[in-house]
């Protein structure tokens, strides 16, 4: 049998995110759409192939409540699932969110 291994519940959520990769003098960044997020990390559909194990910078371009910036996240890419056209891919956060910024962000 499987067992839950995640550490954090996941939340589906829609909503957009500029993820950045790539070298500090020449970035790639790529605007995406947002399935789920927890307070370790997200899943999102991308057309862009992205290596496992790449440092990304999330920034997240939904909000709600008094968020009012500092919606920046880094991590790497923990997982991809290849699609018929596209990619699914997971985000492992570096540093957890807090669980009160995390209720302000699905809110």
């Amino acid at each position: 049998m499987f067992r839950k291994v995640r550490r954090y519940h996941r939340y589906s959520i829609s909503g957009d995110a500029v993820i950045t990769c790539g070298e500090a003098g020449s970035p790639k960044k790529l605007t995406t759409r947002v399935n789920t997020i927890s307070q370790g990390g997200m899943g999102f559909y991308s057309d862009v192939f992205i290596e496992k194990a790449t440092p990304v910078s999330v920034e997240l371009l939904f909000h709600s409540g008094s968020m009012t910036g500092g919606n920046v996240f880094a991590g790497k890419i923990a997982s991809i699932c290849s699609q018929e056209k596209d990619y699914y891919m997971g985000i492992a956060f570096d540093h957890e969110i807090s669980f009160d910024r995390f209720i302000e962000i699905i809110g």
